[in-house]
């Protein structure tokens, strides 16, 4: 009898094993994305009820309990549906100019790629455009023309600030945030509506503009 107790045991036992070895192997974590992925010193991003600053995360595999680390260290983070994170940045971390490097850690222990996080000064050189696309379109005919059936334009260039303005003949249009170099702005019908020329200007937040490009309106 204690030799099929026995015998019953192992049985158990090397189908737990079994089981064990048979289970899935669940895919880390995995960040793309941070929105933002740059802010100024000193100036709060995507402000909280609470009046707080938060980061966001977007990948796969953001399971519930993980969290967001800069440069290691563990910041409070919301639970989320897998695809995204989003934590609370305390402001001495965005209080002067930095560089982070931000993974997201499972509850498991596993770690995420790692993603670069800035924090540019407030001030700088002027921002200076050195293309625009396009440069020259036909009066009248939309171009670039994006989902909602609105103009676009992009904007290369060098020392954009988050915050930065497209000036069309010095009238504010709406703008994006790209990176540094890199600007798109929403080009309204009646910029483009009869043939001329069309300055464009790039007004960073601390007020320095770039010398200013052209824009061809052809018949």
């Amino acid at each position: 009898m204690r030799f099929f107790s026995i015998l019953l045991a192992f049985l158990v036992l090397s189908s737990c094993v079994s089981e064990k070895e048979k289970a899935p192997t669940l895919p880390g974590p995995r960040i793309d994305r941070l929105v933002p992925d740059k802010v100024v010193e000193g100036q709060p991003f995507q402000p909280q009820p609470n009046g707080q600053s938060a980061l966001s995360v977007l990948g796969a595999n953001l399971v519930k309990g993980s969290r967001i680390k800069l440069n290691g260290m563990p910041l409070e983070t919301a639970s989320s549906d897998g695809a995204s994170l989003a934590a609370l940045v305390p402001p001495p971390l965005f209080a002067k100019p930095a560089g982070y490097v931000v993974t997201v850690e499972t509850p498991d222990g596993r770690t995420s790629n790692p993603l670069a996080w800035i924090v540019l000064a407030k001030t700088g050189p002027a921002p200076e455009i050195r293309s625009l696309h396009p440069d020259t379109t036909p009066a009248a005919k939309p171009f670039n023309v994006q989902p909602n059936g609105i103009s676009a334009m992009g904007i290369v260039g060098i020392n954009f600030l988050p915050g930065a303005k497209v000036l069309l003949n010095d009238k504010e249009v709406e703008t994006t945030f790209g990176n540094t170099d890199q600007l798109g702005a929403v080009i309204p019908p009646e910029a483009f509506a009869k043939p001329g020329k069309v300055s464009v200007v790039i007004l960073n937040p601390d007020g320095k503009r770039s010398p200013a490009k052209i824009l061809n309106i052809t018949n």
